[in-house]
Formats: C-alpha cells, sequence, structure tokens
C-alpha cells in the first residue's frame, strides 16, 4: 500500500498545507529551501518566529557563522578553533586516510590521533579546502544579448568567453583568491563565487571505523541511525599567511571567524539550521525529464553499479592492499548505489511520476487560460523535449564511454594528457576552461593522485567489464568505439583479455612523475609518435570524446533559451520566490528537529538515538563492531556531561526535517544562536526523491549530535589536547 504524505511540497510549483503538531514538537511544517545567503533576507520573520536571536547574521559571507563555513571539494565542513581546526564528516576523509595507509598500519580501520601539531598528516596529493569571500551577481554581463546569438553553440562559447575574462579580471591581483562563475535557475542567473583557497590541509583525528562508519552499508540512508560521521583536519598556510603546499615551515590558518560548541542541549522542536554546499538537486526538471529518469536512466544505472559493487568486492578480496586501494571507490559507489535505488523506490512508492505530471498539468493550463502568456510560453515543454529527445537516445553509450575515459586509471591519465597537448598551444584566454593555466597545478595533482588507488589489476578488470557492456550497444552506437579499439581485435571473451593485456604488458604511464612530464611538456604530434599502446588508444577515441563534448555546447545552447520561457512561467505562477536547485554552492536550509512516521501503520520515529540502542545492535563483527574502548565507557557514562536528561543516555544522531542532498555531508548544524550543535551526514531512505521532488512529512536530514563526538573524544579516545582547543573545560 501506498505510504500517506499528509503534507507534501508537489514540485516547485504546488505545496499541499502543512499539518500543525502539538506538544513538544514544533508545529512549524518546512517547505524546503536550499536558499543562497542572499535570499534568507526574505525570511527573517519566519526565523524570529522560530527562535533565532540574529537572523540577519545569516546573511553575512564575511560574518559570524557563515565565515567559518568551508568547502572540501565535494563535502561541507567548517572552522572550529582559532588556529584552523577544521570539523566534517568521517565519510569526508575516506581518501586522506586511505592515503596515509597502509597493510601494516590500516587508517581507514583504526583511525588516527594525532596528540601535537608535529604527528599531523598530509592530505591526499591536491587536497584543498576553500573559504568564501564575496558573491556577485553577473547574470547582466553574461547574458547579455544572447537572445539574439542564432547558433546554439556559439551561445554556449560566448559564456565560456565571458565567464573565463571575469575570472581573470577578479584573479590577477590577489594571491590565494580562486574565483568561480555558477548558473542558477537553469542558466538564467549566474554569480560569481570568490574563495580563498588554502592548500595545506592536514589529518588531525579520526575516530575507528566501528565509530566512523558504524553500520556501514546496511545502516546508509536509514533511520534510527547510531553513526559517529566525524573527522578533523587542520588548514596549513605559509609564515606569510599566503596559501602554500604543503611544508614543515608552514602554520595554521587563523580563520577570522570560526563555530563555539553549543551551550545547552538540544532537543526535541528546537531550531536548527545547516551551511554547506549542497550537489545537484532537479526539482526544476520537467515531468518528462523525471519520467526518463524514472523509466530508463535510474533503472540502467542501478543495474550497472550493482555489478560495479561485487566487482570491486571480489578484487578487494585479492590482497589486503588491493583492499585499501578500492576501499573509497567501494564506498562511493555503494552510497550512491543505495541512492538511487531508493529514489528508485520512492518514485514507484509515492507515483511522483504523476505527481509531477499533474502539477506540470496545472501550470500548462495556467499559461493556455492567457493569450499574453500562451503566446510568451505556450511552447516551452515542447521545445525542452525535442531537445531532450537525441540527448536521452544517446546517453547510456555516452556513459559507458565516460566510464571507460575517466575510471579507467590509466585511460583517464592519458586522455587528460591527449586533452592538454590540445589545448597548451592555444593562448590561455581560448583554451578550454578546464585547461587553462590557473588549473595546471591541480591538473597534475590529478595524475600524481592516481598513485594512490592505481593497480594495473584493478584497472584490466573495469576496463574488461565496460567493454563487455558496450558490446550489448547497437551496431551503430558500438562503431565509434570499438573502433577505438582495433577493428582488428577479436570481441569474444578470450580475443578481448588479449588485447587487454597487451595494452597494460608496458605501461611506462603507471609512473606518476613520467605521466606529469608528458602532461607538462608533450605535444600532439611527440603523443602520436608515440609505441605506448594506452596512449595510441587516447588518441584514437578522442574524436569520439569531443564530439561528445561538442554535443553537449550545443545541448547547453539550446537549453538556455527554452528553459528561459519554462523559468520564467513558473516563477510567475508561483507567485513567491522559490530556491534554485543545489549546485554544489554555498546555501542555508533551517528547520526543527523532529521524529517521522515512515508509513501509516507504522509507529513514528522519535528524532534522536543513543549510546545504549547502539550497543544493542553490537556484533562484534563489520559493520556492527564497536571498540573495545567505548564499550568500556559507555558503562561509566551515567551522570556524564554529554548525557541528555530527557533521553536518559548520550544521543548519537538525531533527525530534523532539513533539506539537503550529497555534498551537505559534513555541514555544520547550527542553533538558533549559531551554535555548533552537530554535522549533517545523510538522508532518509523514504524520502530520497525528494530531490526532485520535495516531501516535507517524511523528508528528514540525519546528524551526528555534538555531544556524542564530545563523548568519544574524551572517554574513548582521550583527545584531551583537541578537546581543550575547542574550549570544551
Amino acid at each position: 500500500m501506498r505510504k500517506t504524505m499528509g503534507c507534501v511540497v508537489l514540485s516547485v510549483l504546488l505545496v499541499a498545507g502543512c499539518q500543525t503538531r502539538t506538544g513538544r514538537e514544533s508545529a512549524y511544517c518546512n517547505p524546503g529551501g536550499m536558499w543562497m545567503p542572499h535570499q534568507i533576507s526574505g525570511h527573517v520573520d519566519t526565523l524570529r518566529t522560530l527562535g533565532v536571536e540574529q537572523p540577519e547574521q545569516f546573511t553575512d559571507l564575511t560574518g559570524h557563522p557563515l565565515g567559518a563555513i568551508v568547502w572540501l571539494g565535494g563535502c561541507s565542513a567548517s572552522f572550529v578553533s582559532p588556529d584552523g581546526l577544521i570539523i566534517t564528516n568521517h565519510h569526508c576523509a575516506t581518501s586522506t586516510l586511505q592515503c596515509n595507509s597502509t597493510a601494516e598500519c590500516n587508517r581507514l580501520e583504526q583511525g588516527f590521533l594525532a596528540r601535537t601539531r608535529e604527528e599531523e598528516l598530509p592530505g591526499e596529493i591536491g587536497k584543498k579546502i576553500w573559504l568564501i569571500h564575496d558573491i556577485q551577481d553577473v547574470t547582466g554581463p553574461v547574458l547579455e544579448g544572447l537572445d539574439a546569438v542564432a547558433d546554439p553553440m556559439e551561445r554556449t562559447n560566448t559564456i565560456e568567453d565571458r565567464v573565463k575574462a571575469i575570472i581573470a579580471e577578479h584573479e590577477k591581483s590577489d594571491e590565494g583568491i580562486r574565483c568561480s562563475v555558477r548558473s542558477y535557475y537553469e542558466q538564467q542567473q549566474y554569480y560569481l563565487i570568490t574563495q580563498f583557497e588554502i592548500r595545506d590541509v592536514r589529518l588531525v583525528y579520526a575516530p575507528h571505523s566501528g565509530i566512523g562508519w558504524y553500520g556501514g552499508d546496511i545502516d546508509n540512508w536509514h533511520w534510527p541511525r547510531q553513526t559517529g560521521d566525524y573527522t578533523f583536519l587542520r588548514a596549513y598556510v605559509g609564515p606569510d599567511g599566503k596559501p602554500a603546499e604543503y611544508s614543515k615551515d608552514n602554520v595554521p590558518y587563523q580563520p577570522k571567524h570560526y563555530l563555539r560548541i553549543a551551550t545547552e542541549p538540544l532537543c526535541e522542536g528546537d531550531f536548527v539550521m545547516v551551511a554547506g554546499f549542497p550537489g545537484r538537486t532537479q526539482r526544476w526538471r520537467t515531468a518528462e525529464e523525471l519520467a526518463f529518469a524514472c523509466n530508463v536512466q535510474q533503472p540502467q544505472q542501478i543495474a550497472i553499479m550493482k555489478e560495479v559493487a561485487d566487482l570491486y568486492r571480489q578484487l578487494g578480496e585479492r590482497s589486503e592492499d588491493i583492499e585499501i586501494k578500492i576501499t573509497p571507490s567501494l564506498r562511493g559507489v555503494m552510497n550512491h548505489l543505495q541512492l538511487l535505488e531508493m529514489t528508485q523506490d520512492n518514485f514507484t512508492q509515492y507515483g511522483l511520476v504523476k505527481v509531477k505530471e499533474q502539477s506540470q498539468a496545472k501550470l500548462v493550463q495556467w499559461i493556455q487560460s492567457d493569450p499574453q502568456r500562451q503566446q510568451q510560453w505556450g511552447d516551452v515543454f515542447e521545445q525542452i523535449n525535442q531537445i531532450n529527445e537525441p540527448r536521452q537516445q544517446r546517453w547510456y553509450r555516452d556513459y559507458m564511454v565516460g566510464n571507460i575515459a575517466g575510471s579507467v586509471q590509466m585511460i583517464r591519465a592519458a586522455h587528460t594528457i591527449v586533452r592538454m597537448a590540445e589545448e597548451r598551444p592555444k593562448a590561455d584566454e581560448e583554451r578550454d576552461p578546464e585547461f587553462q593555466q590557473r588549473n595546471w597545478d591541480r591538473i597534475a595533482d590529478g595524475l600524481r593522485q592516481i598513485q594512490v588507488s592505481y593497480d594495473p589489476v584493478i584497472d584490466k578488470a573495469f576496463l574488461s567489464f565496460y567493454l563487455s557492456k558496450l558490446r550489448g550497444l547497437s551496431a551503430e552506437d558500438q562503431a565509434p568505439v570499438l573502433a577505438a579499439f582495433g577493428e582488428e581485435v577479436n570481441w569474444d571473451a578470450a580475443g578481448m583479455q588479449f588485447m587487454i593485456e597487451s595494452l597494460y604488458r608496458e605501461v611506462k604511464l603507471a609512473d606518476a612523475e613520467y605521466r606529469v612530464k608528458l602532461l607538462n611538456t608533450a605535444t600532439l604530434e611527440e603523443l602520436q609518435a608515440m609505441p605506448d599502446p594506452i596512449m595510441q588508444l587516447a588518441l584514437r577515441l578522442r574524436p569520439l570524446t569531443k564530439q561528445m563534448d561538442d554535443d553537449g555546447k550545443i545541448y547547453e545552447g539550446q537549453m538556455l533559451l527554452a528553459r528561459k520561457g519554462y523559468v520564467e512561467a513558473m516563477n510567475a505562477f508561483a507567485g513567491s520566490p522559490v530556491a534554485p536547485d543545489a549546485n554544489g554552492t554555498l546555501r542555508i536550509t533551517y528547520g526543527t528537529v523532529k521524529g517521522y512516521r515512515p508509513a501509516w501503520y507504522a509507529s513514528t520515529y522519535r528524532p534522536f538515538t543513543t549510546v545504549q540502542e547502539m550497543l544493542k545492535k553490537h556484533t562484534g563483527q563489520p559493520p556492527f563492531d564497536v571498540p573495545d574502548a567505548l564499550i568500556e565507557a559507555a558503562k561509566q557514562r551515567q551522570g556524564s556531561r554529554f548525557e541528555s536528561w530527557s533521553l536518559g543516555d548520550i544521543p548519537v544522531d538525531f533527525l530534523s526535517d532539513l533539506d539537503i542532498t550529497g555534498g551537505n555531508s559534513g555541514s555544520a548544524t547550527l542553533n538558533r544562536k549559531g551554535e555548533l550543535v552537530g554535522l549533517v551526514f545523510d538522508g532518509n531512505s523514504e524520502a530520497l526523491a525528494s530531490n526532485w521532488i520535495f516531501m516535507p512529512d517524511i523528508t528528514r536530514a540525519i546528524h551526528v549530535d555534538i555531544r556524542y563526538v564530545l563523548w568519544i573524544m574524551q572517554d574513548v579516545d582521550h583527545a584531551d589536547n583537541l578537546l581543550q582547543e575547542l574550549g570544551v573545560k
């Protein structure tokens, strides 16, 4: 039977009535929204009603608390001390732990604690953090006059050129400043984001995996949850205070603002807010685009990713060294696979395609009811559908090619070197943005970073896997891919394996510094003359990946105009501000601590879990295997200053009705005073389709409670040096 949804945001257009609660639970019903900081000025009255003492502070990028929020490049984090100490999720530091692990000293499993600054370990190659200085609207300079440009690729190239010029202008004078220009509202608004880039990020403390990864894939995306998903890093700069690569002479960065630990206990119904960098939502997609994702794209991705996960597990069983190499990738694949599977279940269970169609039908009816609206926006959905059709038809082939060029390490390295050889002879302002000189160091770091996870056994296994999937494509789609591998190849299993073994017989690209040397100096002519079979393969693949790049530019140029009418119509119909889709930039979301009822026939989940509930799951076997020190500390927990009187135990995780998505991981959770009460790290399985359609009654964010973090630090890991730095006496 379908779950009931008493309070549902059917789309960005339609909001059903919110149910009012009584008692301790807050009566506030969150309508959703990941808001840009300047948009919070329109929420001041609501925030005051929810008990926020100074709501205006949440619009000030350089003040407290937003001045303490940082981006890790995929995760969020925040400063928590005047000496550059950073808190984020444990799972956001998996690669950092991996690069500091060996079979003899597996910090992925055992964790790590630096009791002095000298003991802190370097992050993985290329590890950086970014602190926002300013966000500026540049929509006019980017989009001016593009309606008159007929060629869609020219539109895209014009935007690209204008964005490069804006970035160059703002980066030219200040060392350490890193700029980006990001699009919002389906390419209808553009903002310049100015950030301070820190290049020396070190590992300070991570708990045992039995704490930080408790429950593993079994509990992932599920509630109740008892995971201590936290880690501490530290930012370093040169002695002059400017960004610098890792050096023993560097000093801790001193941020202007850092978060303080909450001074009052968190309870059900309390206000909470998250500031972080959510990655991607699709709420501005059309009903037809949702139907394609539900009926075609996600089922195919799920099938592939299940096999990928199985392949990773099989490879990990070969040796502990390979297991360490594949752990971050396997965890990432499993996390995304479960997200897709549960989103697909949500689509089916709640009939969300039908919900979206009904919502869109109301918009269409409103447009058709007025001649002027009909003339202005009457054909927007037809235009979008026509543009999407060819892209949807070839998406699976492009997905597979993207995996070969991007996931098979040596082919990825060779492809990157080929791209650099194409771009280097051009003037910098004419280069592809990804290959401009401002990015050369990070590209080189990426080629070096491959070394941490590369093994020819892994590479060959995945190349074989993706090629086997390509054999299921139509002859038309197969042809350009298989031709790159050699028309003379016998494509039965034995022939394909022979071809792959010959590619990897002598792999000079396996040497990191050799890869970087080619990146920095090799010309296309020199690469074409190389006998290296993987480099030759990358050169033969390049016409296909270039066509994919060009198709993408044409698509963006077409959608720029088609979605303009769509966005205008949506905003006019809504009649009030609607949040843009998440795009990896700083956002604020707020609400209350709140449980939920997962189904009409189920009991309501309370919004806190406790240490004793965690111990009831303890089996002594991963992923429910807590360290002995925690079990011993739990016996002495009563009377602890971190105990909740209402729970009669130490809280571990808690729920809120906040609107989050991937990329929010590690985001600071703040109370009404802007103090740190936890870290968000997950969503709930019943509502993962909220990335497409927000569902207030059941959409919940899962946070680790800062009281649990402090208890582990004090009574389990005895991280007294860090407690003192956090100001916890």
